[in-house]
């Protein structure tokens, strides 16, 4: 069950020059709450997703994470230590095996110790199937197999809330379902997560709730199951009948 906000968005505006991205957005999430970000190409969805951590600065508006303005004069890396982002293609480090690519961060960002970060990085592997991969470079392994790594990388840092932006639309379609297991895996688990995603499918499964963003605002934004059977919006039922 959905708890208390851990994110507050508030007037969020981002402007590229003269290019309005994000137009005034404000939305509340939940812990525990899986929200899916669906919406056309160009809408805005991956600009607001990267906002939420700051990995693009917001022109105006505030965001506050677990009751601090991430848009105040803060530590904003001591912050992103609790929020995991896994992106679209993949991110890991070509030149470090998938042993050295999960425990960097921790050791050298938490403090972890050696032996501490690599038990937990086998703990993870073993509950993705991936032990085997431990040697390995990311030019090893499958695309599906990349991105598995990925999220066990941001789950190393013991996150509040997991940001996906698009985690599987790099992937083939036989190496889609591996990855959305486990993102499934992880909403039972009761993780707060923020997913911007194209797999419609998918989508109304895994979430408690969607946001559909066009045009750089939420034009509709609803509990999952409403969302699909009884759109309000005139450009969500256009969009849905599209890709449905």
């Amino acid at each position: 069950m959905a708890g208390t906000n851990i994110i507050e968005v508030r007037n969020l505006c981002k402007n590229f020059g003269n290019l309005q991205v994000l137009n005034d957005i404000s939305a509340d999430f939940k812990e525990k709450q899986v929200v899916s970000i669906i919406g056309p190409s160009g809408g805005g969805k991956s600009t607001f997703l990267r906002c939420l951590n700051l990995l693009e600065t917001p022109t105006s508006g505030k965001i506050i994470f677990d009751g601090v303005d991430l848009c105040s004069k803060i530590d904003i890396n001591e912050q992103r230590q609790k929020i995991g982002m896994v992106f679209q293609h993949f991110n890991l480090f070509n030149n470090m095996n998938v042993m050295k690519n999960l425990t960097v961060a921790p050791m050298r960002i938490k403090g972890m110790d050696k032996e501490e970060a690599e038990e937990k990085a086998i703990g993870f592997l073993k509950r993705m199937g991936l032990e085997d991969k431990v040697d390995s470079y990311p030019s090893q392994l499958s695309g599906g197999q990349k991105q598995r790594i990925a999220i066990v990388r941001s789950l190393m840092m013991e996150p509040s809330v997991m940001l996906f932006d698009e985690p599987t639309s790099a992937l083939d379609p036989e190496m889609i379902g591996e990855v959305l297991d486990v993102i499934k895996q992880l909403a039972k688990e009761g993780m707060t997560m923020l997913i911007v995603t194209h797999e419609m499918r998918f989508a109304r499964e895994v979430s408690n709730r969607i946001l559909f963003l066009d045009g750089g605002k939420i034009d509709e934004d609803r509990p999952a199951a409403e969302f699909f059977d009884d759109p309000h919006s005139p450009r969500l039922i256009s969009f849905l009948q599209k890709v449905l």
